[in-house]
């Protein structure tokens, strides 16, 4: 039986709240595993990593960021395409214009094991526009990934 893989990327303001309750919930959800993707290690965001840590959710990063992570006592256990390849859905939480950039570079390569991948409302043309229960008949499921 496959596990059932969240992955979030950023931190920021729909990212941590919601990697928070995808923890909390996630025997409710179906959800084996969640993982995050912090991608500057920061003291001043220490706090809300280990906090997210201590919720059970895994850090991922840079393989180029370990170092600096470890540097501030926060201990990544995947680097950035790992946890992307075994995630069985990613979140993109970044900021405008990142989503974009994160399908080209990353997401485009792992279309073949992942079932889907969502990006937060500013994302215009990352994929289709949905919104659960208003336009459900909009998802072809099995063929629609973004």
């Amino acid at each position: 039986m496959s596990r059932t893989v969240v992955h979030v990327v950023g931190t920021g303001t729909i990212g941590e709240p919601l990697i928070g309750l995808l923890c909390d919930f996630k025997e409710d959800l179906g959800i084996d595993e969640v993982t995050f993707h912090k991608n500057t290690p920061l003291t001043t965001d220490r706090s809300k990593v280990r906090s997210l840590m201590n919720r059970g959710a895994r850090l991922t990063t840079y393989e180029k960021n370990f170092d600096g992570f470890n540097t501030i006592g926060l201990k990544p256990e995947l680097n950035a395409e790992s946890a992307i390849d075994r995630a069985s859905v990613v979140i993109d939480c970044t900021p405008k214009g990142f989503g974009h950039e994160n399908k080209k570079r990353f997401y485009q390569k792992y279309l073949h094991n992942t079932k889907g991948f969502i990006a937060q409302g500013s994302e215009y043309g990352f994929g289709k526009m949905y919104a659960r229960g208003i336009n459900d008949i909009a998802l072809i499921n099995g063929e629609d990934k973004f």
